[in-house]
């Protein structure tokens, strides 16, 4: 299956992330394939005034479970890496690796997120992804940050 086919695939099933409109595979993507090639994990970083935000971690339903966010995560690089989840399972992986949950990324990262984030909802709102502007609103205080100094 073509990488970008399977992602956009995988954004579909999951409300939390972007919309599959949005899911591309560039410089700063990380995807990690099986032995016959097919891709079973990515992870997307963006880059908010010299901090990168983890903005999409997904991984195949049929490869949970085999640590392979652990290896996403390790291949994030050692700069300042910040994530919002509400996924507990990947609260507990970005523990393990070293992150601390916190309560404000500071002021120029939160600038440059919430301007992303409205865009993403006009995109959402222009794309009829209204099932997924409803899941996102109602668990939005759910979302909690967590941060690699």
């Amino acid at each position: 299956m073509e990488d970008i086919v399977w992602l956009k695939q995988m954004f579909r099933q999951e409300l939390d992330l972007r919309p599959p409109s949005l899911a591309k595979i560039g410089e700063n993507s990380i995807l990690m394939h099986d032995e016959s090639g097919a891709p079973i994990a990515h992870a997307a970083l963006s880059n908010r005034w010299g901090n990168f935000e983890i903005n999409s971690v997904v991984v195949d339903p049929n490869h949970r479970g085999r640590g392979l966010t652990h290896k996403l995560l390790e291949r994030c690089g050692g700069g300042p890496l910040f994530s919002y989840t509400r996924d507990v399972r990947l609260q507990s992986t970005l523990l393990k690796a070293g992150f601390e949950h916190r309560p404000y990324p500071g002021l120029l990262p939160l600038l440059n997120i919430g301007i992303s984030r409205i865009a993403m909802l006009f995109w959402m709102m222009l794309t009829l992804e209204f099932r997924r502007i409803f899941h996102q609103f109602r668990h939005l205080l759910n979302y909690k940050l967590f941060m690699r100094p």
